[in-house]
């Protein structure tokens, strides 16, 4: 969710310097035990812009679970000054939430809703899951829009004609460490006979539970072919996905994963899971292969398939940077949150301070 926001109001400050708005962190840099100060100072800080009459519009980002609590309360705050919200949900585990809360948490997030001028979703799954959990009339206010990530002009030059006898096919990992992210799975895939003779090396760049998957690796008898990173910066993440061949995606659930994007913008060959709104990015056999989630053995499958056939990894990964370049560029998402921004503004006047405040943090 914050690398969403980091990307998308770079590029407004960049190709859009006439449009004013300021990003609220309401969750904070640091640990937990701090978010309670941090939220404090960002709802003061907004209750001030919008008692001013500053803030035209505000742009609320929600993962589940405690954001929902903590955005609400934001969405609350804005209406009261008449403030228009933009609500955009990121929170693969959203539905969960609600389907698992009490009453009186099902009536809250109900009237949470009811309150915004628009909900932005990030693709057909979400969209659907909305009109089906708080009606038409929210549906009619629910814009789908893709998640979007800036790319190179040229994607890297990757060497299709790998064998035995030259370097081994470089997969990836993007993500957190957690058993809901697949990493066991993705590993046991490798370690199993259909993968484990085949060239390949794997990278997994994450920060979580590294020393769990260091010793499940080891288990495996595959150690000496993974290697952990830990947690990297944007640049560190564009580095290994220029170098990489292959990126894995295994989730058990996810919104629509920026790795993915990324990933496509590259212009890599992708093995992901179908769940959230992966499969508006990848269609199986054109942009990437898809498998069922927690399936070892579907995944060792596809995983040997990539590994074996440049021509299938070359045609993918053309497939899946086309599909990058109308879809998930940066550049075609700025010009749709901006046509958000002006239909729900109270007053659209790029030319006086500031138009449009966004509240985001940093995790869910």
């Amino acid at each position: 969710m914050g690398r969403v926001v980091d990307n998308f109001t770079s590029d407004l400050r960049q190709n859009c310097p006439d449009v004013r708005f300021e990003v609220v962190d309401s969750y904070g840099p640091g640990k937990f035990r701090l978010m309670p100060y941090y939220f404090a100072r960002a709802t003061m800080h907004l209750t001030g812009c919008f008692a001013s009459g500053k803030a035209q519009l505000v742009h609320i980002h929600m993962a589940e679970y405690g954001s929902v609590l903590r955005k609400g309360i934001l969405v609350g705050l804005a209406r009261t000054f008449g403030v228009p919200v933009v609500l955009h949900l990121h929170g693969g585990r959203f539905p969960k939430h609600y389907k698992d809360a009490n009453p009186v948490m099902r009536w809250a997030i109900r009237r949470m809703m009811a309150m915004t001028s628009e909900i932005v979703v990030l693709g057909e799954f979400w969209r659907d899951w909305v009109a089906e959990s708080f009606g038409p009339e929210a549906r009619a206010r629910t814009t789908l829009l893709h998640n979007a990530v800036p790319g190179p002009a040229v994607p890297p030059l990757r060497d299709d004609t790998l064998t035995e006898n030259t370097r081994p096919v470089r997969l990836l990992f993007l993500g957190r460490l957690i058993k809901l992210k697949g990493i066991d799975v993705l590993l046991n895939a490798l370690a199993s006979p259909v993968c484990r003779d085949k060239p390949w090396e794997v990278t997994i760049a994450g920060d979580g539970d590294l020393e769990t998957y260091r010793a499940l690796a080891a288990d495996l008898g595959i150690a000496d072919r993974v290697r952990f990173t830990g947690w990297l910066d944007q640049k560190g993440c564009r580095r290994e996905l220029a170098a990489s061949d292959v990126l894995v995606q295994p989730s058990m659930f996810e919104g629509l994963p920026m790795s993915v994007l990324e990933a496509m913008a590259e212009g890599l060959t992708i093995v992901a899971t179908p769940v959230g709104s992966v499969p508006d990015a990848i269609a199986d056999g054109e942009t990437g292969l898809l498998v069922p989630p927690g399936d070892t053995a579907a995944l060792a499958d596809a995983l040997a398939r990539v590994i074996d056939c440049p021509t299938l990894r070359r045609n993918l990964g053309i497939g899946a940077r086309s599909r990058w370049e109308r879809q998930f560029d940066i550049a075609v998402y700025r010009e749709r949150i901006l046509d958000i921004y002006r239909r729900n503004a109270r007053v659209w006047a790029t030319a006086t301070p500031p138009a449009t405040h966004g509240t985001a943090e940093r995790t869910g």
